[in-house]
C-alpha cells in the first residue's frame, strides 16, 4: 500500500465524500531513506500525523529494510495533559479506520470522528497496535507486560522522562527499572510542542546522545517537532550537531501550494492592542470585572471568542465574572454566550465537562465564550474568531494566534493582546514568565497589525540559550542503581525535566470513615486527581498544618503496619498522590483547585478497583492455586523461550542464553526455610504441605506474610528476599561459567528490589552473633535444600556466601558492587541494555506464574 493510501484510509472519516491525500512534507517522513530529527512546521498543518502515521506506515507498510529499521515502540512526549487526551483519541481512530487497533472503540457520534472510550486487548498477541496514556493519573495499563509487542505510549514529559530517567513518577519504585529499560530502547521519541519543555528539552537531546555513545537494543531515534522550533537547546555536550546540521522537514513549495495550507498561511487576524492594562493594583481592584465586561462587548454571537490568560487563579477570577454577567439584570442585557473554562488545574471528570463546550461541533445561536491558560495554546484544534491574550514569551503568543481564524475561514477575526506593566524584575505578575521576554514580545507586537502566520514569519527571534541543569553521563550512572542511600532517599531528578515549581503532585479527595483508610482502599483513580504545582501543594498544606493541624495521607507500601502516612510539607515531592479528606479543601468542581480550605469539592466515587496495596512489583507468592518450586522454574524457563520467538523478527542480538538460564535459577532462593516457612506456618493444618518445596501458595492463609528460619519461629526474618539467595546460589554452584556475573545479576534483579548493592535494612533483626553479616533477611551460613531445577538437573545443598558484601575482592571472589558496575559499564551491555534484559526476565517471570496458576492442580 502506497503512503497516499494508508493515509487516506486513516484520516477519512466514513462521511466524508472523497479521501484527504497527505501533504508532500508527511510523505517524505514516511518514505525517506532516514528518520529526521526536526519537524519544524506552522500550526495547524498535520505534523502529529505525519508523526504518527509515518511511524505506522514505516513499521507496518513500508518496504522490509525500512521495517526492521523501525522502533517498535512510538514514545510521544507532550509538555501538558489536555494535549494527551487529544493525541491518543487520533491515535485510536487512525489506528481504528486502518484495521490495526487492539482493541475496541466506542465513538460519541454515527460518523466515528470523536472517541468516546476504548478498551485493549493484551493477554492475547494481537497483530494490532495498542495505545497507552503514561500522565498522571492515568489508568494503568499492562504495556511493559508486553515488550515484543508494537505500541504507541503517549504521555506528559513529567511521566516520561522520569521514567526514562529511572524514577518514574506515580509508580512502584520496583517497576522503574523496567520502564528505564522499555523507554530507552527500541523506541522512536516524539517531542511535540518543544517550546514548551524546557529544561526537559535539553535532557531529551542528552538522553538521545548517550543513548547513541552507550549502546541500546534495536533502534532508539529522537524526533524534535514544533512551529516554532529553536534548536539551540539539543545541540548539548553528548548530542552534538554534525556538520552538515540535523536532518530536518519543512514545508516544501509543494506544500505551500495545498488549498489547506496555502488557506492557513494566508488567514489574516487583525492586531489590537486593549486599553485595558495588568498591573499588580489593578489586579487586585477590578482588572478581572473590567476584562470580563470587555470580552462581553467583544464578542459575537454565533463565534468562538478565546480569552488566554498566564495564571490560572486569574482565569477563574475572569470566568466567575462572566458567569456574573450572565446573570446581570441591567443594561446591557444579560450575556448569553455559553461559558467554559480550560486549565490543567482541574480533575479529569470537571474539565471534561468544559471541554466539551469547546470542542462541540456545534456552535449555539449566542456564540461560546472559553477562559483558558497556557493548557489552551498549544496543539488544540479550535479556532476563534476573537482572541484575547496576555501578554507572554513570543514563542508563547505564537501559538496562541494560532488559535484564531486556525483554518483562514474568518474574514474579520481580531486578535486583542493585554500589555502588562511591573514595578520592577521582581514583580510577581510577570510569573509564570520572565520580565526580559514580556519586554521582546512587546517590541515586536508594535511592528504588527495582523497576527496571521504570513505576518508572524517576518519576526525572527533570536532567544539566548538559557542556563538549565544539563543530564550529564554520570548523573545517568548514578541513576542507573535504583538503590535509596543510606538515609533511605532517592537522587531527585525533577531538575533535569521541569524548572523551578512546575513540577506537579496529584491530590484526590476521599470520604474516610475511620481514622485511617484500610490498605483495601482503592487505588487513586485517574477521574478523582488534581494536578497542582509543587509550590502551591505545599503552600496550601502549610496552611492546613497551620490552622487545623491536618496533613495529606501518602500511600507508603514499606510501612509495617498502617501504611497510609501523614505527609509534612517539607517532604512533598514530585510525582507524589496524596490523599485528602472532603472537609479540608482546596477545591471546586466548577473552577478547579483554588488552595482554598473552605472551597470544599464533591469527592468523585472510585470505580471497583485495585487498592494501593497492589502497586507493587508483582512478586506476590499467592496464586489461585499451590504451585511447585520445580513446575515454576519449568514455567518461567518455557515463558522466557517464548518471549525469544516473539522478538524473532526484531531485534537480533539480546542475549537469550542468559535470560533463559536466569529463568531456570531466578526462584531457587525460594528452598530457603523461611519462605518455605513463609507460605505454610498460617495454615491450619500445614502437615501435608512440608513435605512439597513450593513456590506458591493458594491464598488460603490469613494474617500478614512473615519470614522464620525455622518451624519454632525463633528467628525472624524482616525484608527477606529469596531473589537475592537465588542469585548466590547461582554463583556458588556455576560462577566460573561466561556470563556468571550478568546471570546472577539478573536472577538478583527480577523482582527491582536488590540490584546496584547488597545491604541490610534498618528495621531487619540481627543476628545473635554480631560477626555474622546479614542482608535482606539473609544471614551468612544461610543452608539452602537440594533443589530440583525441572530440565533434568538439580543443585545441591547451598551454604549462603555474603562475603560479595564486602568491597573489593574476597574469598569468594570481587564484591557484588563490583561486579554489577563491571556489566553496567561494559561497552556491549552498558545501563540501557542491562535494563532490558531485567526487563526481560521478570516478564517472563509473570507469564510463567501465570501459565503455571492456570494448570490443573
Amino acid at each position: 500500500m502506497t503512503f497516499a493510501e494508508f493515509f487516506r484510509r486513516a484520516i477519512t472519516s466514513p462521511n466524508e465524500p472523497q479521501g484527504r491525500t497527505p501533504y508532500p512534507y508527511q510523505t517524505a517522513f514516511a518514505e525517506g531513506d532516514a528518520l529526521p530529527k526536526l519537524l519544524n512546521v506552522p500550526t495547524g498543518i498535520g505534523k502529529t500525523a505525519a508523526a504518527i502515521l509515518g511511524w505506522l506506515y514505516r513499521r507496518r507498510e513500508a518496504a522490509s529494510h525500512m521495517r526492521s529499521t523501525t522502533p517498535r515502540r512510538l514514545v510521544y512526549c507532550l509538555p501538558m495533559r489536555t494535549l494527551v487526551e487529544q493525541t491518543r483519541d487520533c491515535a485510536v481512530m487512525w489506528l481504528d479506520r486502518l484495521g490495526l487497533f487492539a482493541g475496541t472503540v466506542e465513538y460519541t457520534d454515527e460518523a466515528k470522528t470523536r472517541v468516546k472510550s476504548y478498551t485493549l486487548d493484551l493477554d492475547k498477541p494481537p497483530k494490532g497496535i495498542a495505545v497507552h496514556v503514561l500522565m498522571g493519573g492515568a489508568d494503568a495499563s499492562k504495556w511493559d507486560e508486553h515488550p515484543e509487542q508494537d505500541a504507541i505510549l503517549i504521555g506528559t514529559q513529567d511521566m516520561l522522562l522520569s521514567r526514562a530517567l529511572n524514577r518514574g513518577y506515580g509508580m512502584s519504585r520496583y517497576r522503574w527499572p523496567m520502564h528505564f529499560g522499555l523507554l530507552n530502547n527500541d523506541c522512536l521519541w516524539v517531542m511535540d510542542e518543544t517550546q514548551l519543555m524546557g529544561v526537559g528539552l535539553t535532557t531529551t537531546a542528552q538522553l538521545q546522545g548517550l543513548r547513541s555513545k552507550l549502546a541500546t537494543y534495536g533502534v532508539t531515534h529522537s524526533l524534535w517537532m514544533s512551529a516554532t522550533l529553536d534548536t539551540s537547546p539539543i545541540r548539548t555536550v553528548d548530542h552534538p550537531e554534525s556538520a552538515t546540521g540535523f536532518l530536518s522537514l519543512a514545508l516544501t513549495d509543494a506544500d505551500r501550494k495545498h488549498e489547506p495550507v496555502k488557506k492557513r498561511l494566508s488567514a489574516t487576524k487583525a492586531l489590537e492592542k486593549s486599553k485595558l492594562v495588568l498591573t499588580a493594583e489593578s489586579e487586585k481592584r477590578n482588572y478581572a470585572k473590567e476584562l470580563a465586561a470587555t470580552v462581553r462587548d467583544a464578542h459575537r454571537a454565533g463565534t468562538l471568542t478565546l480569552v488566554v490568560m498566564n495564571r490560572v487563579a486569574r482565569a477563574q477570577e475572569v470566568f466567575s465574572e462572566l458567569q456574573s454577567l450572565t446573570k446581570a439584570k441591567t443594561k446591557p442585557s444579560p450575556l448569553a454566550a455559553d461559558l467554559a473554562l480550560i486549565h490543567a488545574r482541574f480533575r479529569p471528570h470537571d474539565r471534561k465537562h468544559h471541554e466539551q463546550a469547546l470542542f462541540s461541533d456545534s456552535m449555539p445561536e449566542a456564540g461560546r465564550i472559553v477562559v483558558a491558560t497556557q493548557a489552551i495554546e498549544a496543539g488544540v484544534d479550535v479556532s476563534a474568531a476573537t482572541l484575547f491574550s496576555e501578554l507572554a514569551p513570543w514563542s508563547s503568543l505564537v501559538q496562541r494566534f494560532g488559535r484564531c481564524n486556525r483554518g483562514g475561514e474568518f474574514s474579520d477575526s481580531r486578535v486583542i493582546w493585554i500589555d502588562t506593566i511591573l514595578k520592577d524584575d521582581k514583580d510577581k505578575i510577570a510569573i509564570p514568565y520572565e520580565s526580559t521576554e514580556f519586554d521582546k514580545s512587546r517590541q515586536f507586537l508594535a511592528t504588527l497589525d495582523d497576527a496571521g502566520p504570513a505576518a508572524l514569519e517576518a519576526i525572527h527571534d533570536e532567544r539566548p540559550a538559557p542556563v538549565v541543569h544539563t543530564l550529564r553521563r554520570k548523573d545517568l550512572l548514578d541513576l542507573w542503581d535504583t538503590t535509596p542511600d543510606l538515609a533511605g532517599n532517592d537522587l531527585d531528578v525533577s531538575r533535569f525535566i521541569r524548572e523551578g515549581d512546575d513540577t506537579d503532585v496529584q491530590f484526590f479527595w476521599r470520604e474516610i470513615v475511620a481514622d485511617q483508610p484500610p490498605e483495601s482502599f482503592p487505588a487513586a483513580q485517574r477521574q478523582e486527581l488534581c494536578s497542582v504545582s509543587i509550590g502551591r501543594a505545599r503552600d496550601f498544606l502549610d496552611k492546613l498544618k497551620k490552622t487545623s493541624k491536618q496533613f495529606a495521607l501518602v500511600w507508603k507500601p514499606l510501612e509495617k503496619e498502617t501504611k497510609w502516612q501523614p505527609v509534612d510539607p517539607r517532604e512533598v515531592r514530585p510525582g507524589m498522590v496524596l490523599l485528602l479528606r472532603p472537609e479540608m479543601g482546596g477545591y471546586l468542581d466548577a473552577v478547579g483547585w483554588t488552595g482554598d480550605p473552605s472551597n470544599k469539592p464533591t469527592p468523585q466515587p472510585p470505580a471497583i478497583g485495585t487498592s494501593d496495596e497492589d502497586m507493587n512489583d508483582g512478586s506476590n507468592a499467592k496464586a489461585p492455586r499451590w504451585v511447585s518450586l520445580t513446575q515454576h522454574l519449568d514455567d518461567v524457563s518455557l515463558a522466557a523461550a517464548g518471549l525469544q520467538t516473539g522478538f524473532a523478527n526484531g531485534i537480533v542480538d539480546v542475549l537469550w542464553d542468559a535470560i533463559i538460564t536466569a529463568a531456570r535459577w531466578h526462584d531457587v532462593g525460594k528452598a530457603h526455610p523461611a519462605f518455605q516457612n513463609m507460605l505454610v506456618r498460617r495454615l491450619i493444618d500445614a502437615s501435608d504441605r512440608r513435605s512439597t518445596m513450593w513456590a506458591k501458595s493458594d491464598g488460603s492463609q490469613t494474617g500478614r506474610p512473615r519470614y522464620f528460619a525455622d518451624v519454632a519461629e525463633k528467628e525472624e526474618r524482616i525484608g527477606f528476599r529469596h531473589e537475592l539467595a537465588s542469585a548466590i546460589a547461582w554463583l556458588a554452584h556455576r560462577g566460573k561459567q561466561p556470563d556468571a556475573n550478568l546471570i546472577a545479576f539478573l536472577i538478583a534483579a527480577h523482582h527491582g528490589k536488590v540490584r546496584g548493592s547488597i545491604r541490610s535494612l534498618p528495621n531487619e533483626i540481627p543476628p545473635a552473633d554480631s560477626a555474622i553479616k546479614f542482608a535482606r533477611g539473609l544471614w551468612h551460613g544461610d543452608v539452602l535444600p537440594p533443589v530440583d531445577l525441572g530440565n533434568g538437573e538439580s543443585i545441591p545443598t547451598t551454604s549462603i556466601d555474603l562475603s560479595l558484601m564486602e568491597l573489593g575482592e574476597s574469598t569468594s571472589g570481587p564484591s557484588w558492587l563490583a561486579r554489577v558496575l563491571a556489566l553496567r559499564d561494559d561497552k556491549d551491555l552498558g545501563p540501557f541494555r542491562l535494563s532490558f534484559l531485567e526487563m526481560l526476565l521478570r516478564v517472563a517471570d509473570w507469564r510463567g506464574s501465570s501459565a503455571g496458576e492456570k494448570q490443573n492442580d
